[in-house]
């Protein structure tokens, strides 16, 4: 088994065809299984996967059967009534595990543990792919096997795509070192800290213990952090992948609340104390500074009153600027310093955009 995909389920009835539809045309290929994981879904989302279960199934049955048709038909008639009875809601490279709500880190942690390819795709179970991507990685040589292996991204609202803030260039990221690459990723407008755009190595996975933490928000950029410092080998595939849906009520990512604060600040802090490699620190510092400015930024939601704690804690991690290799960044340091989190996030607001 060479690729395994994870798909964690939570309430999705509304796009979830979708998805699994995108999914669809890589599940004929034998090197491939794909992972289901309802993460205590209460609406329709368990009855979508297993009649999308039946018809992958029935699809290769048939496919059998027609090359199967010459030999016995007698023989073949009696082999597909068994397996029907057997196989109710199974296929041979579909895995569907239903477990109690635990929230997004369990339910992808959950397809980890239940992963037999070589290298491990997460996608969210609202968004959808073009699955040629996919196909174009399995035909690659197994002799190139890096650790990670990033995907383009755009996001879709409504039927329209836009540009998502990651420019990746082939040339910054084929036979480039890690310094190199981590190197290129910092011209990025924005950190790119999600899981669902890169195919990893599940060995790297298991021996680093790369699982995502449980009970906060935010969960990629903390699993994606560790993932870079850990990597040491990366690659590129080119094509339109991924399509991440915009414009839900109920996304998690969409709205701001106290625990989306706390989330991040629990990263950031985490990560500041962290001892990274001196040939890398100053890019892995830049990732966190973007992320410590979204910080200033959603700290200034009018929906939300941050306490004297956490805008204390806050201030405090403005150190993480100077540490960068941005110099945007450490210009704002000053600015901090000078008029504290509250001014420096409502300034980051009118100018959003422009860092």
């Amino acid at each position: 088994m060479n690729l395994s995909i994870v798909v964690p389920i939570y309430n999705v009835e509304s796009y979830l065809e979708a998805c699994l539809n995108s999914i669809e045309p890589i599940l004929s290929n034998e090197n491939v299984e794909l992972i289901l994981v309802n993460d205590g879904s209460k609406d329709g989302s368990e009855n979508i996967c297993y009649k999308y279960i039946d018809k992958i199934s029935n699809n290769k049955q048939q496919t059998t059967n027609n090359k199967q048709q010459t030999t016995n038909n007698k023989q073949q008639t009696t082999n597909n009534k068994q397996q029907t009875t057997n196989n109710k809601h199974r296929t041979p490279n579909i895995k569907y595990i239903y477990q109690d709500n635990q929230g997004l880190s369990e339910a992808r942690n959950t397809g980890i543990k239940n992963s037999n390819g070589k290298y491990i795709v997460f996608i969210d179970s609202d968004d959808f792919i073009n699955c040629q991507v996919l196909l174009d990685f399995l035909s690659k040589d197994d002799i190139d096997m890096p650790d990670v292996v990033f995907l383009n991204a755009v996001k879709y609202d409504k039927g329209s795509v836009s540009y998502f803030g990651e420019d990746y260039q082939p040339e910054k990221i084929l036979n480039q070192s890690k310094v190199e690459v981590l190197k290129g990723l910092c011209r990025f407008r924005k950190f790119p800290g999600s899981a669902w755009n890169k195919i990893i190595k599940r060995e790297l996975i298991i021996k680093e213990k790369l699982f995502f933490e449980k009970g906060i928000y935010s969960e990629d950029i903390e699993w994606s952090m560790r993932l870079f410092n850990a990597a040491t080998t990366f690659s590129y595939l080119d094509g339109c992948y991924y399509y991440y849906r915009q414009g839900r009520k109920d996304s998690i990512t969409g709205t701001v609340s106290e625990k989306s604060i706390k989330s991040l600040l629990y990263i950031l802090e985490k990560n500041a104390e962290m001892e990274f490699n001196r040939d890398i620190s100053s890019y892995l510092y830049s990732f966190l500074s973007y992320e410590y400015l979204v910080l200033l930024f959603i700290m200034t939601s009018k929906n939300i009153a941050c306490d004297a704690d956490i805008k204390r804690r806050a201030y405090h991690l403005r150190f993480m600027l100077l540490k960068s290799n941005k110099l945007i960044y450490k210009l704002i340091f000053p600015i901090i310093t000078l008029l504290g989190v509250d001014i420096t996030g409502r300034i980051l607001k009118a100018i959003r955009g422009n860092i």
